[in-house]
């Protein structure tokens, strides 16, 4: 009797140990089935935002108008940029683009653009109060750099570096002003205009 009774505990013991063996093995294979499930899921949702973030580098600010001409800059023996004009086929939105070809810090850029305007006649009180938002707004360019300002009919001006949106000036003339350092009869570099304008064609 006491062997039957050895035995039968026994047999009890493995039966509990191979029961509870087989609710770990199970537990497991549910624990490793959330584990692929979640990184499934975690992997999934990095590539769409990875997609959505590459949409959006490849979008450019100027991709819903039409480029009406383009040029470059030269100064003695270096080309600095170059330079697309953009307009709308119906309406007044207009655009110019500029991709340097060299590192420029946004200081001398903003005093280039002041001599600018100075050359174009604009009063020093209209100058200084566009100068301000360019000198928080823009920054250093490298080799391949783009900025884009494009000024919408109701003469709103956006600044766009590298495709990202970098500032809005409200002033309702800061925009024509901005563009006439290219644009304008005036302007220094009249064979880069007529290029800009289509008009050399």
């Amino acid at each position: 009797m006491a062997y039957s009774l050895k035995r039968t505990q026994a047999l009890h013991s493995k039966s509990t140990e191979s029961h509870a063996c087989a609710q770990s093995n199970t537990l497991t294979a549910a624990n490793n089935h959330y584990t692929r499930a979640f990184l499934g899921a975690f992997t999934l949702s990095l590539l769409i935002a990875a997609l959505l973030f590459a949409g959006q580098a490849r979008a450019s600010a100027v991709d819903d108008l039409n480029k009406r001409g383009q040029g470059e800059m030269s100064y003695l023996f270096w080309t600095l940029y170059s330079a697309e004009f953009y307009t709308a086929p119906s309406s007044s939105e207009r655009a110019l683009k500029i991709e340097y070809y060299r590192a420029i810090d946004s200081k001398d850029l903003v005093e280039a653009t002041e001599d600018q305007w100075n050359k174009l006649g604009y009063p020093n009180s209209n100058i200084e109060r566009w100068l301000k938002p360019l000198y928080s707004m823009w920054p250093n360019v490298e080799a391949g750099s783009t900025l884009t300002i494009r000024v919408a009919e109701d003469n709103v001006s956006r600044f766009y570096f590298d495709e990202q949106p970098i500032g809005v000036i409200q002033d309702k003339q800061f925009g024509d002003a901005f563009l006439a350092i290219w644009l304008s009869e005036n302007t220094s570099e009249p064979g880069l205009r007529k290029q800009l304008l289509g008009l050399n064609k």
